[in-house]
C-alpha cells in the first residue's frame, strides 16, 4: 500500500536505494497486524468485519500527518489490483455444479435486481442530495448521481461470507449458492454499467441536454457497443485462459504452493488478455476464475476448495486493502455533513434491494421468507468501495461537473458512500439475525 508513504515521510529520509521513506515497511506490517487484530474481535463480538475495518482506516488516518498527499496512480493502481483478486476469487467460489437450479434466478436478481437498485438509489440521491448533503450537493450533476448509485448496487461476497457464518443457523445450500452466484453476477454487472454511465456522461459527447435524440442517440449506441465489445472481449479472453487452465494446472503443479502461482498467473493472463482484446480484463479474471474452479483435474486434491484455499489470503489482502484504503480517503468533516443523506440513503438501498428480489424471484420457486432472507443479505462491503474510488477519478470528465468542484465533489461522495456502506452492514446483520429468531 504505496500510499502510506506519506505518513512516514521525512525530507530526504528515504530507504537507501528506493523512494520508499524510512519506516514504510514498519508501519505497513503494524496496520496490517492492527487491521487482523481488529478483525478477531469483531469476529468475537459478532459484529461486521468490514465496518470494524472501515473505521480502524478512519482511525489510523486521523493520527497521520500527511496522509492525504496521495498519488492518484497510486490509488488507482491499488483498487484496480485488489478489485480484480476479489472477482477472480468470486469466480473459484462460483461452482456451476451446485447452482443448477438456481441458475435463473441468480441471472435475473444479478443483473435485473442490479438495474432496479441503480434507478431506486439514483433517483432518490439526485432529489434529496441538494436537500440533506449541504451546499457541497446543492447542484449535484445528474451524471454524478447516478455513478455514484452504481457504486452502491453490487453485494459483497466478502460481507456475506462474514455474515452467514457469524448466523446461530445456517442458510439452506440452495440459498447459500444463489447468494454467492448473485453477489459475483452483481459486480460484473455493476462494472459493465459503471462503464456505460462514465461513456455516456462523458463530458466530451455531444449531449450537453443528455436527451436521446440525433448525436446523443449515436453516443448512447456507441456506448451499448463498446460494453457488448468488453462482454465479448472478457468472454472470450476468459474461455481461452480457462480452457487451458486444467492441462496447465496437470502439467505444471506439484503442490499447493505451485498451485497458488499458477492461479495468480492465469488471473494476471487472463486480465491481460482481455485489456488485449478489447478492455473485458475484469470479465475475463471472473470467467478464468470460474472455469478454474469448475474444471477437472488429474490430481483430485486440487479441487475448488484447494483453489479457494491457496487464494484466500490474497482475497483478504484485496478486501483489508480496500476497507483500509477508503478510510484514509475519507475525512471526519465530510462524514458528519453526509450523515442525514447517508441514513436516508441507508434505508432506501435496503428496499430498493428488497424490490430487485420480488420482481426477480418472483412466481412459487421462492417462499416469501426465502425472499426476506436473500434481500437481507445485499451488504455493501469492499467491492463497492473500490469502484467508489474508481468514480472519484471519473467526475472531473462528466458532464455538469465544474473542473473546479470535481475534487471537492468527489470527496464528499467518497465519504457518502463510505457512511451508506457502514451503516448498510450494521443495519442489514441487525435485521438478518432478528430476521431468524422471527
Amino acid at each position: 500500500m504505496v500510499f502510506l508513504s506519506a505518513a512516514v515521510q521525512a525530507p530526504h529520509a528515504h530507504l537507501e536505494g528506493t523512494l520508499l521513506p524510512r519506516g514504510f515497511f514498519l508501519v505497513l506490517g503494524l496496520i496490517y497486524l492492527l487491521a487482523l487484530a481488529v478483525d478477531r474481535l469483531a469476529h468475537r463480538l459478532r459484529l461486521p468485519v468490514a465496518a470494524a475495518i472501515l473505521l480502524l482506516g478512519l482511525a489510523i488516518s486521523r493520527g497521520m500527518t500527511g496522509i492525504h498527499h496521495v498519488s492518484t496512480l497510486h490509488v488507482e493502481s491499488i483498487h484496480r489490483i485488489s478489485l480484480a483478486l476479489l472477482i477472480f476469487y468470486a469466480g473459484l467460489g462460483t461452482d456451476l455444479r451446485r447452482i443448477r437450479g438456481t441458475v435463473g434466478a441468480g441471472l435475473r436478481l444479478g443483473t435485473l435486481g442490479v438495474v432496479l437498485t441503480l434507478l431506486i438509489v439514483g433517483l432518490v440521491l439526485k432529489l434529496a442530495g441538494p436537500a440533506l448533503g449541504g451546499e457541497g450537493l446543492t447542484m449535484l450533476p445528474f451524471a454524478a448521481a447516478w455513478l455514484a448509485a452504481c457504486c452502491l448496487t453490487p453485494t459483497d461476497s466478502g460481507a456475506l461470507e462474514d455474515l452467514l457464518g457469524s448466523l446461530e443457523r445456517g442458510l439452506s445450500g440452495r440459498l447459500r449458492h444463489l447468494l454467492h452466484f448473485e453477489a459475483a453476477l452483481s459486480t460484473l454487472s455493476a462494472l459493465l454499467l459503471f462503464g456505460f454511465l462514465a461513456g455516456f456522461f462523458h463530458a466530451h459527447s455531444p449531449h450537453e441536454s443528455l436527451g436521446l435524440g440525433g448525436e446523443a442517440a449515436k453516443d448512447l449506441l456507441s456506448q451499448v457497443s463498446l460494453v457488448g465489445r468488453h462482454v465479448v472481449a472478457g468472454l472470450l479472453a476468459g474461455g481461452l485462459v480457462g480452457a487451458l487452465a486444467s492441462w496447465l494446472v496437470d502439467k505444471l503443479v506439484r503442490s499447493e504452493p505451485q498451485l497458488l502461482l499458477v492461479a495468480v498467473s492465469l488471473a494476471f493472463v487472463a486480465f491481460g488478455f482481455g485489456q488485449l482484446f478489447g478492455g473485458g480484463g475484469l470479465l475475463a479474471v471472473f470467467i478464468a476464475g470460474m472455469w478454474l474452479s469448475n474444471g477437472h483435474y488429474r490430481l483430485k486434491r486440487f479441487d475448488q476448495h484447494a483453489l479457494e484455499r491457496v487464494m484466500h489470503p490474497f482475497n483478504t489482502a484485496a478486501e483489508l486493502s480496500v476497507l483500509l484504503l477508503l478510510g484514509f480517503l475519507v475525512t471526519p468533516a465530510n462524514l458528519i455533513r453526509m450523515v442525514p443523506l447517508g441514513l436516508l440513503l441507508a434505508l432506501v438501498l435496503p428496499l430498493a434491494r428488497l424490490a430487485g428480489v420480488w420482481v426477480s424471484l418472483g412466481g412459487q420457486a421462492f417462499s416469501n421468507g426465502e425472499r426476506w432472507i436473500v434481500g437481507c443479505c445485499g451488504l455493501r462491503g469492499a467491492v463497492p468501495l473500490a469502484l467508489a474510488v474508481a468514480m472519484a477519478d471519473e467526475l472531473p470528465r462528466l458532464v455538469g461537473v465544474p473542473t473546479g468542484s470535481a475534487e471537492d465533489l468527489g470527496a464528499l461522495l467518497l465519504a457518502l458512500i463510505y457512511m451508506v456502506v457502514l451503516l448498510n452492514l450494521l443495519l442489514q446483520t441487525v435485521v438478518m439475525r432478528r430476521l431468524q429468531h422471527a
